[in-house]
């Protein structure tokens, strides 16, 4: 049913769009940016820059949903100056976003529909990766802060699951957002219950709104003395940032990545017609610590590197922290043993000729080193094939046997021998070239 619903959406999304159509949108955006947004004064601006957007045809040949609230929320971002303005397209979501206004109007709480409910568990509540790595590394992944009633089973577990690691690593490279329960919910796991976190102040008669950590059985709290580090973004926006943004001015945790998006400044979605919602800003968000917003700025990283090593980057420091912190030797070993593996993945050091040509050949008991098709091989007593990766700086990790590697004694002159290596530290093994006369 999902798939068809999924479907369906697509198809309505790509519905013909009428000059009237556009421009019914846009005075309603318009609208309800006046009765509801955090900073009125730049409304007029947005008006301006969209009808004369609209008056001169920018938007003519845009005749599908899709194009036109592409081209529509560029327009929206750039003339309000804020990237958290944007419309979404989402018949379902419209559905919710009423019934939530009808509840609150009534007195009642905030309760999804069946088939919102539905989407958010076919999604699993936008968690999407929990594991356990080497050396006892919890790592969590997530896409979204959905809402804590319905979420927080889930997210108990998934805490719960990494409640005893050595090290934690959370991933928000491709968070969105969501809602600041939850986020404040999921803090409470590292920081003291009552901490204060942000103020928020809202338009209506300057109303000044502190938000704190909660305190709830349900949570095991995470030590300050297990190390955290946070991967963000220029994809990281909204709840994520201001998670990131309070671990790191309280000091918890170490942030990796891209400076995230800037969408600083908590909101509600409006309805704008039956398949369209507007996120709009409705309160200005002020960090309790650094007494700034980090709104059109977003969280700078303690470490920067681009997205696609920030994990890495964060393993190598997490590895590098762990073993000069214990004083267990098989556990310090471990550590040890990750660190040139992620070195090179992060900076490559090329396999060159010269170092083929130094390593391969025969060795004794019948062994063999080959190169064949872009691989190094080696060949053991009985014959077996064990492909070997280069990790730099002439040492060479078995890809069957993560314990085993090849250590060359140099790179740039002909070896008579190399050395087996293990990750327990035990007695390194010399096997000898055999020189053929």
């Amino acid at each position: 049913m999902l798939i068809l619903l999924a479907s369906s959406s697509n198809a309505q999304q790509n519905e013909i769009l009428t000059r009237q159509d556009k421009k019914l949108i846009i005075n309603k955006t318009i609208s309800l940016l006046n009765e509801n947004y955090i900073f009125p004064a730049r409304v007029s601006s947005i008006e301006k820059y969209t009808s004369q957007r609209l008056k001169a045809g920018a938007y003519d040949s845009l005749n599908n949903t899709e194009l036109f609230l592409e081209a529509l929320n560029a327009d929206l971002e750039r003339s309000g100056n804020d990237h958290h303005l944007d419309i979404s397209y989402s018949p379902e979501r419209v559905r919710q976003i009423l019934a939530n206004e009808k509840n609150e109007k009534d007195g009642k709480e905030e309760k999804p529909t069946a088939e919102w409910l539905q989407r958010m568990q076919y999604e699993n509540f936008r968690l999407r990766k929990l594991e356990r790595l080497d050396g006892n590394i919890g790592y969590f992944y997530f896409l979204g802060f959905t809402p804590l009633p319905q979420t927080k089973q889930s997210i108990v577990a998934a805490m719960n699951f990494i409640q005893y690691s050595n090290a934690i690593i959370i991933d928000l490279r491709d968070n969105g957002g969501g809602y600041a329960e939850t986020m404040n919910f999921m803090l409470s796991y590292f920081m003291k219950d009552s901490v204060q976190t942000s103020e928020l102040r809202y338009r209506q008669e300057n109303k000044i709104v502190r938000m704190f950590t909660p305190s709830d059985p349900m949570i095991n709290k995470i030590p300050d003395s297990i190390p955290l580090f946070i991967l963000v973004s220029n994809r990281t926006s909204s709840a994520a940032e201001a998670f990131a943004y309070a671990l790191q001015q309280n000091k918890r945790a170490t942030i990796v990545g891209q400076q995230t998006r800037g969408e600083g400044n908590p909101g509600r979605l409006f309805v704008i017609n039956d398949q369209l919602y507007i996120m709009i800003p409705t309160a200005e968000a002020i960090n309790s610590i650094s007494k700034k917003s980090i709104d059109g700025i977003g969280v700078i990283p303690d470490i920067k590197i681009e997205k696609e090593k920030a994990y890495t980057e964060a393993l190598l420091k997490v590895n590098c922290l762990l073993a000069s912190k214990t004083d267990i030797k098989e556990l310090k070993l471990l550590y040890q043993w990750q660190v040139p593996f992620l070195e090179n993945l992060l900076n490559p050091e090329p396999l060159t000729q010269n170092i083929i040509n130094s390593l391969i050949g025969d060795y004794e008991d019948g062994r063999k080193i080959v190169y064949e098709n872009g691989s190094v091989f080696y060949l053991t007593t009985k014959g077996q094939r064990e492909k070997l990766d280069y990790i730099g700086k002439g040492v060479f990790q078995n890809a069957n046997k993560n314990w085993l590697r090849l250590q060359m004694p140099s790179t740039d002159k002909p070896i008579d021998h190399f050395t087996w290596i293990w990750d327990d530290g035990g007695q390194p093994q010399v096997v000898k070239k055999v020189v053929n006369k």
